[in-house]
C-alpha cells in the first residue's frame, strides 16, 4: 500500500509539472506592462493558442510570432499609434499584439468580439466569425481557466 501511494504521489507531482510547463508565465513581465484593459493572464491564453510560446512561428498564412501578427496588421498598428515595433521580435511582438486586441476590445465593446476579429481579422465573413471564431474563443477560454487556476491567488 505505502508503495502505491508512493507512486501515486510521484505521478501527481510530475502531472502537476507538466502542466505548469505546458502553461508557463513566459514573458509575462512583457505582458503585464502592456496588456492595457486586458488581463494578463487572457493575453497569455492567446499567446499559448496562437503560437504556443513558439517566437518565430509563421502561420501558413504568413502571421509570425508569438501573438501570429499579420506583417500588416503590424504596419497598420505601428502607423495608427505612431510606433515603430519590430513584429519579428518576440517582446515586440507581444507589445503589438497587446495593442491591437485592446484597440479592438475598445472599438468592438466586449472581449469576446475582440477576440474573434482577433483571430479572423475584422473584415472577415459572417460565417467565417461564426464557425472560426467560436471555436477559437472556447480554446482561449479553456487556456484561461487553466491560467487562473494555476497562477491566480
Amino acid at each position: 500500500m505505502r508503495l502505491f501511494i508512493s507512486c501515486l504521489l510521484t505521478f501527481i507531482i510530475v502531472m502537476i509539472f507538466l502542466v505548469f510547463q505546458l502553461f508557463p508565465l513566459k514573458y509575462y513581465n512583457t505582458v503585464l506592462n502592456y496588456s492595457g484593459n486586458l488581463d494578463p493572464l487572457l493575453v497569455l491564453s492567446v499567446i499559448k493558442t496562437e503560437s504556443s510560446f513558439r517566437e518565430n512561428v509563421t502561420s501558413v498564412v504568413g502571421a509570425y510570432g508569438l501573438m501570429q501578427l499579420m506583417p500588416e496588421t503590424a504596419e497598420w498598428i505601428n502607423k495608427k499609434f505612431g510606433t515603430d515595433y519590430d513584429y519579428t521580435d518576440p517582446q515586440e511582438n507581444i507589445i503589438l499584439g497587446c495593442m491591437y486586441l485592446n484597440y479592438l476590445l475598445e472599438r468592438d465593446g466586449d472581449v469576446n468580439t475582440a477576440l474573434i476579429h482577433y483571430n479572423t481579422g475584422p473584415n472577415a465573413s459572417e460565417d467565417v466569425k461564426s464557425d472560426a471564431g467560436q471555436r477559437y474563443i472556447k480554446k482561449i477560454l479553456r487556456y484561461y481557466n487553466i491560467y487562473k487556476i494555476l497562477y491566480r491567488r
